[in-house]
């Protein structure tokens, strides 16, 4: 099979025709959750406190097929864009191996839900929760694979059908949840279970259109070949996404934390159902994003930069006009909105989370939109980099503002600060990047073809030289999610002891580190990484005594790690 795709000749229609279905599952799938919210508010508040403290946890086990899915469609559409179609279809099959993966490591992380559940609230809350997540986890495969398939299906320009069956998996979701729920009397399992069976009826048809062989890109293992560089490129998008979700989870939990301080049950549950409301408001954006990943990859492997750019200003202009005008529309339905989750008596702080949030969503278009050029790109890094630094700061800064308000405003503060700070960053770049693509791949493919024999001896060479690069570059990896992970690691348990030590100690191992970082990547020393990660080590020794004996020792494994890697690395060479 080969039909041609072209999404290069008319990119503002083929963003259109890609964006407006998955404009209306986002917003379908936002209701869902919001009317699912209501049904499981009517058990009780202690069941809203445990769904508000799952959904971390339930979009970090979605978010690994999304972001599978988003790695594979952006290697597909470039592949598409430069005329070099066998190898789609081979990149399929890659991120299809890359999905059973990663189930497998989600089954084995069960292992440890159980106890850190039990470290959050050892009340009944807690068997709230966990009844929730075991569907969810134990089924993790089929979240995975039907979010995957509606990412590879938009690859090919077919946004309708993952559309119609993600809407109509949320319609049946809607009407098994009462009786799941209340009919049957399983409360909170109930809700689970409906999930899993609504997802369950998707997959089967998936799993059914492409064995038929009624997609444009064929699911055949005829295609197939082991490429390294597909599992590489896959990989740099899916990480970044993945991580960028893994950090939010991180960034919630440790949010829920300092609003069930200050406001007791009540704060979770109204940051949970923020949450809920920002997913629907954002829907269009999330819709415009999604549908113009798939069109920027076309475009830049047809190396069209100018219509690239143009495509970037005009879905950033209707992102905005779109937001605003919703913000504008909520704000005076606010009141009855959170009234409808039996939140009552908070007319001043819901008031406020309406005013704070409005500011906070006409900020995210910049990064949002942004983002997602960046994944058709392949330049998912970049996006990770900026999350990255977006979160430290505002957790840092919602810590430092509680200290000095001891109230939650806090929280919307600092989310506030960072997403505008994210956004303007965010937006500078994309215009660097805009200015240098004609210089960077004027003489050069934005990626890799094997379209003829001539010319697949030379691109598998230059596949193993990458993948050298990237192996010399993996302790500089490590240590950047190592010193991140250390640094966020801190700033929760700052949040348990309330320890100005621990903050000064957090603030130098994020100084030092960065730093140690910095001079590694400029001088290309990985060693220089070493040594930060142990003068961090004593500092935080002497600085916290027993208190920092567990993190000691942590810092000084990272760096004996990463001088091990840098030897074995070097012997490579």
């Amino acid at each position: 099979m080969n039909e041609k795709i072209d999404l290069v000749s008319l990119p503002k229609k083929s963003f259109w025709k890609l964006s407006v279905p998955i404009i209306a599952f986002c917003i379908f799938d936002a209701l869902y959750g919001i009317v699912d919210m209501v049904w499981i508010s009517k058990i009780s508040i202690e069941a809203t406190f445990a769904i508000g403290v799952s959904i971390p946890i339930t979009s970090l086990i979605f978010s690994f097929g999304d972001s599978i899915g988003q790695g594979t469609n952006s290697i597909m559409s470039r592949f598409i864009g430069s005329g070099d179609y066998e190898s789609s279809y081979n990149a399929l099959i890659h991120g299809m191996i890359f999905a059973n993966i990663i189930w497998v490591v989600v089954l084995a992380c069960m292992v440890f839900a159980n106890g850190i559940l039990y470290y959050w609230d050892q009340a009944d809350s807690y068997v709230m929760v966990f009844d929730y997540l075991v569907p969810i986890a134990v089924f993790a495969y089929i979240f995975i694979f039907n979010n995957l398939f509606c990412e590879t299906l938009q690859a090919e320009g077919n946004s309708h059908l993952p559309t119609i069956l993600m809407i109509s998996a949320n319609i049946l979701n809607l009407i098994l949840d009462p009786i799941f729920i209340f009919n049957l009397n399983l409360g909170i399992k109930g809700a689970a279970y409906a999930t899993v069976l609504s997802a369950f009826v998707v997959f089967i048809i998936f799993i059914f259109w492409y064995i038929s062989g009624r997609t444009k890109i064929p699911l055949s293992l005829k295609y197939f070949k082991i490429r390294r560089y597909i599992f590489v490129e896959i990989f740099k998008v899916a990480l970044p996404n993945f991580l960028d979700n893994g950090l939010w989870c991180f960034s919630a939990s440790f949010i829920n934390s300092i609003l069930f301080m200050t406001m007791g049950e009540m704060g979770p549950v109204l940051y949970a159902l923020s949450n809920k409301l920002k997913s629907l408001l954002i829907a269009p954006v999330r819709g415009y994003g999604r549908g113009l990943m798939s069109v920027t990859g076309h475009l830049f492997g047809a190396h069209e930069f100018k219509d690239l750019e143009y495509m970037f200003k005009y879905v950033l202009k209707i992102s905005f006009i779109t937001i605003l005008i919703v913000m504008i529309v909520f704000i005076f339905v606010s009141n009855y909105v959170f009234s409808l989750f039996s939140v009552t008596g908070m007319e001043n702080e819901v008031f406020w989370i309406a005013i704070g949030g409005t500011v906070i969503m006409l900020a995210i278009p910049f990064s949002m939109i942004s983002s997602k050029m960046l994944d058709g790109f392949g330049k998912s890094m970049y996006s990770l980099l900026f999350t990255c630094i977006k979160i430290i700061f505002e957790l840092i800064l919602i810590y430092a503002l509680s200290i000095y308000l001891n109230n939650a405003s806090c929280v919307l503060i600092g989310i506030l600060v960072a997403e505008i700070l994210a956004a303007i960053a965010y937006y500078l770049f994309l215009r660097h990047l805009f200015k240098n693509f004609e210089d960077t791949y004027s003489e050069k493919s934005t990626v890799k073809t094997f379209n003829d024999e001539e010319n697949l001896i030379d691109a598998e060479q230059e596949t193993k030289d990458d993948n050298h690069k990237i192996s010399s570059k993996i302790p500089s990896i490590i240590a950047l999610i190592a010193l991140e992970s250390i640094v966020l690691g801190i700033a929760y348990i700052l949040i348990k002891y309330q320890s100005h030590e621990l903050l000064l100690s957090g603030l130098i191992a994020f100084v030092i580190g960065t730093i140690s970082y910095y001079l590694m990547e400029r001088l290309n020393k990985p060693i220089l990484s070493v040594i930060g990660f142990l003068v961090n080590a004593v500092l935080i020794f002497f600085l916290l005594g027993n208190n920092g004996y567990m993190a000691t020792i942590l810092l000084i494994i990272v760096g004996a790690i990463l001088l091990y890697m840098k030897l074995i690395f070097k012997r490579i060479e």
